[in-house]
């Protein structure tokens, strides 16, 4: 039973690390590209 408990733990902790990850590189894609206009229209 436990070991049931811990996986589930598990694929709860490294989803939420997934998808905490994605949310922070998006939002500093949108701070980068809010501060610097003139990099990303030159690449």
């Amino acid at each position: 039973m436990e070991s049931g408990i811990l996986m589930i733990l598990l694929v709860i902790i490294i989803l939420s690390r997934f998808i905490l990850w994605s949310c922070l590189s998006s939002y500093i894609d949108y701070k980068l590209s809010k501060r610097f206009p003139d990099a990303m229209k030159n690449d």
